[in-house]
């Protein structure tokens, strides 16, 4: 899927009634209607993260659980990175089957920490613009934040794959065993079970 970039700079968007927030280590503001949401320290979020979510990825296993989910999704139709008020940042966009209708995921960087904004729409409108440039600049370079993403949906990829084998090979097994028969192919599939049940590398 191609990559599109744009320059988002801050906006004229009214704010005089907003409400502050603070997600795990970063003070933001969100329009009224986006409040009266659950907050649990690392976590914001209006009815679902579909309608209204803002979340801190604070470590390396939530990002890449979360952005390597988001940035292999069969139902993405975009990507597109951009500039925001002192963040780099990039949107993915998708049509959710779950809840029948578009879906925005923005990452970016911010105190030393990654965020994913979501909400319910279909690009990155002026207030979403406005909530990720409250927040204090980002200090990551953009090879730097690159880097980052890119290897956390690498690491995602392989994870995926090695699950898949070993569901595969656990499957094979319990196969054979329920046939009462234990012949190569059975032990063959027994070693790979073992070796991918014990010896699957952790991160």
């Amino acid at each position: 899927m191609a990559i599109s970039a744009a320059s988002a700079e801050k906006s004229d968007v009214d704010t005089s009634d907003w409400i502050n927030i603070t997600v795990y280590n970063t003070n933001f503001q969100i329009p009224p209607e986006y409040g009266g949401g659950s907050d649990s320290g690392g976590n914001y979020v209006k009815t679902n993260v579909f309608t209204f979510g803002l979340v801190a990825l604070e470590d390396d296993k939530s990002l890449r659980n979360n952005y390597g989910y988001e940035s292999t999704l069969d139902e993405l139709y975009d990507v597109e990175e951009m500039e925001i008020g002192g963040h780099h940042a990039v949107a993915y966009y998708s049509h959710r089957s779950i809840c029948n209708h578009d879906v925005t995921y923005l990452y970016f960087e911010s105190n030393k920490t990654f965020y994913a904004l979501s909400y319910d729409g279909n690009d990155v409108n002026d207030t979403m613009k406005k909530i990720v440039s409250y927040s204090p600049k980002s200090e990551f370079s953009k090879e730097k934040f690159d880097e980052k993403l890119n290897t956390m949906q690498e690491d995602y990829i392989e994870e995926q794959r090695e699950y898949e084998e070993s569901y595969a090979y656990d499957q094979g097994y319990k196969n054979g065993y329920s046939q009462g028969t234990l012949n190569s192919r059975h032990n063959d599939y027994f070693g790979y079970y073992l070796f991918y049940r014990l010896g699957k590398r952790s991160r």
